[in-house]
């Protein structure tokens, strides 16, 4: 999780505190009552600041895999992804909460078959 490592580089300090500030204010969030972090202006303002971030400076190698294209650790409890842009500068954030995943992953799994 590149949360819990040392960061070497500015790019990679960048990045941590960035990443830091959305992780606090998904916590905030979920503590003011917020089902989804997203829904949070706070949230979305750290996701957009880390977006500018993004569109004008490449992401560090650690930051790259984990994050682009599929969901990396935001902390224990949250997880969030970041979708390239299709075209322009600007790509996407989304945060969730990992308790919230269980749920949705369950109700895609077939039902275990009762053995004969």
């Amino acid at each position: 999780m590149i949360l819990a490592k040392v960061q070497t580089s500015a790019k990679q300090r960048d990045e941590f505190r960035l990443l830091v500030a959305i992780r606090f204010a998904c916590l905030m969030a979920v503590t003011k009552g917020h089902q989804n972090p997203m829904d949070c202006p706070r949230v979305q303002q750290r996701c957009n600041d880390l977006v500018k971030h993004l569109a004008y400076n490449h992401p560090s190698p650690a930051f790259h895999k984990q994050f682009f294209g599929h969901a990396g650790e935001l902390g224990n409890s949250f997880s969030l992804r970041f979708t390239e842009p299709k075209q322009g500068l600007h790509g996407s954030i989304t945060v969730w909460c990992n308790d919230q995943a269980p749920n949705n992953v369950h109700q895609l799994m077939p039902a275990p078959q009762a053995a004969h």
